[in-house]
């Protein structure tokens, strides 16, 4: 490979996960935006479907896949290290197989598996046009199921070679044509023809499989452009790839315990879907009534909470190409300012987020969802802004224990944390409503993270005391944000009692100056200076500048 295409896969470690974390931001931005004209066309009494089908296509989607984009992304970042491009073709050619396979197989099961699943889902409660809708969701979704992996291979393959921009970019087509179709498909069915509005939920599930066709034909194109050099280096290559047993092996070594994280790491929303419904029944609530709070906590709240989530999964991508290299080489003092970089980067940016969603839950719900359900929603979005916090750390701990080749401790962490979850649901539940579901995932990942930065500090010789010391003074800055809030409020921005377009423009005035207060008070005791090494304003220009590139 020439040096020039070598050049154009290096970028630094946290530019480069605060890109592929800026693709997925967007898309989350997205997909909360369209919630709204969604909701109205689907109705508050159809959203546990739409939830419920998403819980298991995540979890689903991890297991078809079994973590093989992050093992495709840490073996090609490796075999690439040692410019043995054959194996690289090699791993591309293996990895596009097993996924496609995997896929085929899991989508066929989920949708022999549907209708006793959708009856286990509802409950004794539950009447047969629920359970038949509930069954259409899950035969629908499970079209993507088979789709979404093939796309997942042309993912890892990029995300080995550090070429996060692609990756980014590919998740906002694939959310954008999403949003398009489920919106415009699901308006002509439910208002053009007067459907019923089960229909958009159904169009937004198939809306999944219609997005991601889409990012393939766009990596289709990419690889014209891009594959020719790395090909063209295999075939110059005088030496043998590696045997096509020991890839494999290789593959299934790195795949396989991801399969097992992705699992336990949803646990959280599993029991919630699984059990929610059914338990606030037994506990005294109306059935209609669970079903509306689980949709408020599971779709409309997790939309919200997403927005801090998007470092999570951005770093939890980013990392693993970055980290390899470094363990690979023994450059274990690049790998501890690799761990430090993400800790900080992730809590600079999601703590003031966390923080603002939390005082201001009440008026924020109200302005994405309206007055409907209000006093639910605002209470349920406060319990889901401190799980956003700890849900957006959890998967960069289990990252890093992966690509540091300790997947049997993250494992168990995992199963510990999955432990903690189920011990303290009905409890939490009974003791403090329905919120206690969310706390109990709280519990989860608080004992989670302890455990595997515990664990990274005790292998490598982390120390964490400049983190604490920044996060410190991060809550620092996040109180000055409450007072100027405080100060708004009593100026008469009052957001809930006005029409939700001046609540809106209110909320953007929130915004502004939440994040202007944060920014000075943060800047002043010198936190982003310690983190990005330059100024905050320095550190959004080369942010941009390289998103350009």
């Amino acid at each position: 490979m020439t040096e020039r295409t070598k050049k154009k896969v290096k970028q630094s470690f946290v530019m480069g996960s605060l890109t592929s974390s800026a693709g997925v931001f967007i898309t989350k931005l997205i997909g909360l935006f369209y919630m709204v004209p969604f909701t109205a066309l689907a109705g508050d009494e159809n959203m546990a479907y739409y939830s419920a089908s998403y819980s298991y296509y995540n979890v689903l989607l991890q297991i078809c896949s079994a973590g093989l984009p992050y093992a495709i992304a840490a073996i090609i970042a490796k075999y690439t290290e040692r410019e043995d491009y054959k194996t690289v073709m090699l791993v591309r050619k293996l990895s596009s197989g097993i996924l496609a396979a995997s896929g085929f197989v899991t989508a066929v099961v989920f949708c022999l598996i549907s209708s006793p699943l959708s009856k286990s889902i509802l409950g004794s409660e539950a009447g047969a046009i629920d359970i038949s809708q509930m069954r259409m969701s899950f035969i629908i979704l499970s079209l993507a199921l088979f789709i979404v992996p093939i796309l997942y291979s042309y993912r890892g393959f990029y995300q080995g070679f550090k070429d996060l921009k692609v990756y980014a970019d590919t998740q906002i087509l694939e959310q954008l044509i999403r949003v398009v179709f489920l919106l415009a498909v699901g308006w002509l069915l439910v208002r053009g023809l007067h459907m019923p509005g089960i229909w958009a939920v159904y169009m937004a599930i198939l809306g999944t499989s219609v997005g991601a066709l889409c990012a393939i034909f766009y990596y289709v194109r990419y690889d014209h452009k891009r594959i020719g050099a790395i090909a063209r280096a295999a075939r110059t290559q005088e030496t043998e790839p590696a045997e096509k047993g020991e890839i494999v092996k290789e593959l299934l070594a790195f795949g396989l315990p991801y399969l097992f994280a992705a699992i336990l790491g949803n646990s959280q929303t599993l029991i919630n879907t699984q059990y929610f419904i059914t338990t606030m029944t037994s506990l005294g609530m109306k059935y209609d009534t669970a079903k509306i709070i689980y949709g408020i906590m599971e779709v409309k709240c997790d939309k919200l909470t997403s927005i801090p989530q998007v470092l999570g999964a951005g770093f939890s991508v980013g990392i693993v190409p970055y980290m390899t290299i470094a363990f690979e080489n023994h450059d274990f003092r690049e790998l501890r300012k690799n761990i430090r970089e993400c800790l900080d980067t992730v809590l600079y940016i999601a703590v003031p987020v966390c923080f603002a969603m939390l005082v201001l839950s009440r008026q924020v719900y109200y302005v994405m969802y309206g007055s409907v359900n209000l006093d639910y929603g605002a209470s349920v979005l406060k319990y889901c802004s401190i799980l956003a916090l700890a849900t957006t750390l959890t998967p960069i701990c289990s990252s890093m224990l992966m690509t540091l080749h300790l997947r049997g401790e993250s494992i168990f962490y995992l199963c510990v944390g999955f432990a903690v979850k189920c011990l303290t649901f009905y409890p939490l539940i009974k003791a403090i409503g329905y919120g206690g579901a969310v706390m109990s995932s709280v519990a989860c990942s608080m004992t989670i993270i302890y455990l595997s930065l515990a664990k990274v500090k005790n292998k490598f010789g982390v120390s964490y005391k400049h983190t604490l010391i920044r996060f410190f003074k991060m809550m620092i800055g996040c109180l000055a944000m409450n007072g100027i809030f405080s100060l708004l409020h009593l100026a008469g921005f009052n957001v809930v009692e006005t029409s939700r377009v001046i609540a809106g423009l209110q909320i953007a005035v929130y915004t502004v100056a939440g994040i202007a207060v944060y920014a000075y008070v943060t800047s002043v005791m010198k936190v982003p200076q310690a983190i990005f090494h330059r100024s905050l304003p320095s550190a959004i220009r080369s942010f941009l500048h390289g998103r350009k590139h």
